[in-house]
């Protein structure tokens, strides 16, 4: 038995890679302050997401800001899931995520003109850069978006 737990014991402490679906919930910084949600399907190659982008510093502040939300749909590439796929390596603890999202967003305030009122809706493309990191209570993350705000960091949950 004891040999068992020698051979064992260095898998305790190695993580798995993540796979499978996750709720991402966050905050969203720099310039504005905000939330992100959305739905991740990882795979050793990339990731599917929705994503719900909102930059809501305005309601805070007396500015001529807007409220923005953005709903966006997308992918992204996993740089160490190629090196893990055909190099049969392990898992790192991170991994970095190259992607691309796009949807619809939304701009309201209650100080609104007439031009504001006709500007409400565009059409965002989103760029992304995220690092995520895998710990034994839970996966981490950072990311850097085109979209306000432009720095969001949070965890993953699975589900």
């Amino acid at each position: 038995m004891i040999g068992f737990l020698a051979l064992a014991g260095p898998a305790w402490g190695q993580h798995i890679e993540p796979r499978g679906r996750y709720a991402q919930v966050g905050a969203a910084v720099l310039p504005g302050l905000g939330l992100t949600v959305g739905s991740i399907s990882a795979r050793t190659l990339y990731t599917r997401e929705v994503h719900i982008i909102s930059n809501l510093e305005p309601a805070f502040r007396s500015t001529e800001d807007q409220i923005k939300v953005a709903a966006l749909v997308g992918f992204s590439v996993r740089v160490f899931g190629f090196e893990r796929l055909v190099g049969n390596a392990g898992y790192r603890g991170f991994d970095v995520d190259l992607g691309l999202r796009a949807g619809p967003g939304l701009s309201f305030s209650s100080r609104d003109s007439k031009v504001d009122k006709n500007r409400r809706f565009v059409l965002l493309v989103d760029p992304t850069a995220r690092i995520s990191k895998a710990s034994n209570a839970a996966i981490f993350f950072i990311e850097a978006g085109g979209a306000t705000p432009s720095i969001r960091i949070g965890v993953w949950i699975p589900w």
